[in-house]
This record gives structure tokens, sequence and C-alpha cells, in this order.
């Protein structure tokens, strides 16, 4: 059955609509949801974010509480280990972000 014009426009969008409601209403939501494992590693990175500041906060007031001889020594060696694990690193292999 063959309906002319703009009504047959009408129909056809109704009936596409209508279709992509019920697919979407039949997935029960899935799509919404989040699972727990995806819950679980957000709440592992922020704590792991957390760690790591405290980390980098002690780091820096293990420095400052350093004598200025030691702290020269210190910027010594990273400088020597730099430059000692430069050559060892492989090129392009860097670590990845991605999730």
């Amino acid at each position: 059955m063959f309906i002319p014009g703009k009504q047959s426009r009408r129909i056809m969008f109704a009936t596409v609509l209508l279709l992509a409601a019920f697919s979407f209403a039949g997935s029960g939501c899935r799509l919404l949801k989040r699972d727990k494992q995806s819950v679980a590693e957000k709440k592992q990175h922020a704590a792991d974010k957390k760690i790591s500041a405290e980390y980098d906060k002690a780091l820096d007031q293990h420095y400052k509480n350093q004598s200025d001889d030691a702290k020269k020594m210190m910027k010594k060696t990273k400088k020597q280990a730099y430059r000692f694990n430069k050559p060892m690193k492989r090129k392009g292999h860097t670590k990845s972000t991605c999730r």
C-alpha cells in the first residue's frame, strides 16, 4: 500500500522512531548504566592519584629538609642517573594513557 506525498514521509518517520524507541527500551537501558568494573576502576584511579600527590608532597618536603650540600649531591646524582639511563630507553616506547 503506497501513500503519496508528505503523509508517507510522516508514517515512515514515525515507524523508524518507534522501532528505535522499542530497541532502546528493549535493551533495558543497559546503555545508560555503568558496570561495576568501570566504577571500581574509577575509584582505583582516584585513589592512585591521591597517593601519588601525597608521595610527591612528601618527596618535596624531604628535599627541603636537606642541607645545601646534600641538595647539590642529590641534584648531581639525578643528572648522572638521567644521562646513564637515557641510552637504555627504547625509542618510541612510551606509556599508553588511553583507557
